[in-house]
């Protein structure tokens, strides 16, 4: 049960990103000169505890994919280090880096294009333990079927390709190669996104099982905002890059403190007829701002509803204004005289200057 995982305070971290910023660059004219950065990830800091769920929510084009594969380094970070399992994989060799990876795996958003229609299933799920194990083709062979059975595939379909497969079917073959290795982190970027929705609670709830048993930590990417309040344990929303907001599920779910976390999730439904005539829906103005060419001050000052002046000259930092609730806007304040940010150091600036009593 989610309720029974022991609390932020008792967990040991598994992962730390500290500062993490992932630019590409832009090469224009005949000579190809560099002449900006798409900043696609642009400063963020947050840590996942062991045998927990981390959602990373947003709109598209926000950066929630980059997060992902520069956690695993897919991607060369700019800048920044990530800290898996106590070792900075920033700054890993690549025969280190390769050594370091069966404890991090990626469960991937398309199935069908993530799977080799050339190899058969027995060959795909196999692939990780011919890399990084030197098992006999006997025992490769047998924990094949070991993990076919962990995800719900008949062992009979070992020896088919991926196109005789739903995509339900070829999710689960993508998650049982990410078991192979005997994993502690996996980051799940939209696994559920291309499924039918029948199909979708099966992948959910398949992830939540596995996680139990294994004691797994995930990193769930997605859009589907129901399905990330049943699945995680804190949820991140971003914004052009950056962190908005950062609270337990259901604190942020009840009471978003963030302009953008409110008006992202006023667009949940709510089963309850009675509460889903009521709700009122927070409709943003205007288009997100490229990412190559961000805002001075805040990234969200240009559709913000709440903007005021400071808003478009300095840009929030991200600080802890509750217990365990951390908030990037100069509108939130701190519920005491200082706030402590997502890696525990003391943020001395004081933005309520009136004096008046908080709510």
């Amino acid at each position: 049960m989610l309720d029974a995982k022991p609390t932020p305070l008792q967990a040991k971290k598994l992962v730390e990103v500290k500062d993490l910023r992932m630019y590409f660059p832009i090469h224009t004219g005949l000579l190809r000169r560099h002449t900006g950065d798409v900043k696609a990830v642009d400063g963020l800091s947050f840590d996942i505890f062991e045998g927990e769920t981390l959602g990373l929510v947003g709109e598209s084009g926000c950066g929630k994919s980059t997060v992902g594969r520069a956690l695993l380094r897919l991607y060369e970070l700019t800048s920044g280090s990530v800290t898996i399992d106590g070792e900075d994989i920033a700054k890993l060799s690549p025969e280190a880096l390769r050594k370091k990876r069966p404890i991090m795996q990626m469960v991937f958003q398309d199935p069908q294009a993530c799977l080799n229609p050339r190899m058969t299933v027995a060959a795909i799920i196999a692939e990780p333990l011919d890399e990084h194990t030197k098992l006999s083709a006997d025992e490769k062979l047998e924990k094949v079927y070991a993990l076919m059975d962990a995800v719900g595939l008949n062992r009979a379909f070992a020896n088919r390709y991926p196109h005789a497969f739903s995509g339900g079917q070829r999710q689960r073959i993508g998650i049982a190669r990410a078991l192979a290795l005997n994993p502690k982190f996996i980051v799940c970027d939209e696994p559920i996104a291309a499924l039918d929705v029948s199909i979708q609670a099966q992948v959910v709830n398949l992830l939540e099982d596995l996680q139990e048993k294994l004691g797994l930590t995930y990193l769930f990417i997605s859009h589907d905002l129901s399905m990330v309040r049943h699945i995680a344990d804190r949820v991140a929303v971003m914004y052009l890059g950056r962190i908005a907001e950062l609270s337990p599920r259901e604190p942020l779910y009840a009471e978003p403190l963030h302009p953008y976390a409110k008006a992202l999730l006023s667009a949940v439904p709510d089963p309850d007829p009675q509460t889903e005539a009521t709700r009122q829906r927070i409709i943003l103005q205007g288009d997100v701002p490229s990412p190559s060419n961000p805002p001075k001050g805040c990234n969200f000052c240009t559709r913000c509803p709440e903007v005021i002046a400071i808003c478009r000259e300095v840009k929030p930092e991200l600080a802890e204004v509750r217990p365990g609730r951390f908030v990037a806007c100069h509108l939130v304040k701190p519920e005491n005289n200082s706030a402590t940010g997502p890696t525990g150091k003391a943020k001395a600036k004081e933005h309520n200057q009136q004096g008046e009593p908080k709510p």
